[in-house]
């Protein structure tokens, strides 16, 4: 029997924005005033899609002698915040900053994986002295929008169930393969209801901040999966290329790059918070 992806073993309510939703914490570093990192899920997912990650990061931002703290949520619509309704991006991203002034009064670095990419950009559009830095795992400044619309109807007419073979095949390496990564992302679908599906591919398809990119103000690191289907290594690199203060770096892997690679992509966000920290 396969090992089931671990799960964060404590959380708190915190209030995002007009609701409720569950945050997991780690600490790193001497006791202080710390700096903070913010993990967003990607689509349909939850915050444990972050757990190996981000204990990896904590394990390595230990010995720097700062101060970090390392922390993810559920999005609207997804995980402990299911029953809320997905209307934007935009939505969501004030659901985000609202968690960081809950969080601490100093700005916030930002780690997303696709979903939760397109929401840090968004944040960081809407509140730039909020955001520290962006880490951008796996997403885009624009989506396809018939191709987020169709997927939408697709799951809300024949039911999310018929679309889970498909999703892997986007997302994974090995689609076939049964595995951890593979297990949790089938759990995960299992809980998300046809309208929340659909919510979620319309919200993607109206996102649109390409012309917006060079107004950022904060670091942003773009890191993208050579084998990436669902938003190709050519999507972050145009982000990279178009703000004033970017990077881009490769990962050998598909879509969900903080499941399949945690260790590598651990790495680059340590590097990459390394060389921003202090900006905060």
């Amino acid at each position: 029997m396969t090992t089931p992806w671990p799960r964060f073993p404590h959380s708190n309510a915190v209030l995002a924005g007009d609701h409720e939703t569950l945050l997991s914490q780690l600490t790193s570093g001497p006791a202080g005033e710390s700096s903070t990192v913010l993990f967003v899920h990607s689509a349909l997912l939850d915050r444990h899609a972050w757990y190996r990650t981000m204990y990896e990061i904590a394990g390595r931002l230990s010995v720097t002698g700062k101060p970090f703290t390392l922390a993810a949520y559920d999005l609207r619509g997804h995980g402990a915040a299911a029953a809320e309704s997905i209307v934007s991006i935009d939505q969501l991203a004030h659901d985000l900053l609202a968690i960081c002034l809950n969080l601490t009064t100093r700005p916030v670095h930002v780690v997303g994986l696709s979903l939760g990419g397109a929401v840090g950009q968004a944040a960081a559009l809407a509140s730039p002295d909020r955001i520290a830095s962006l880490a951008l795992l796996g997403t885009s400044s624009q989506f396809p929008r018939a191709a987020m619309y169709d997927r939408a109807t697709r799951g809300k007419v024949n039911g999310v169930a018929s679309q889970v073979d498909d999703t892997l095949a986007r997302w994974v390496s090995d689609p076939a393969a049964d595995n951890e990564v593979n297990g949790y992302i089938r759990h995960a679908l299992a809980q998300i209801t046809p309208e929340r599906w659909a919510q979620t591919w319309e919200a993607l398809g109206r996102f649109d901040v390409v012309d917006h990119l060079p107004g950022f103000r904060c670091p942003v690191l773009a890191l993208a999966g050579t084998r990436d289907v669902a938003s190709p290594a050519e999507a972050l690199e145009l982000i990279a290329k178009s703000v004033a203060d970017g990077t881009v770096e490769y990962l050998d892997t598909a879509h969900l790059s903080a499941l399949e690679r945690p260790l590598e992509v651990a790495v680059h966000i340590t590097d990459h918070l390394l060389r921003v920290f202090g900006r905060d």
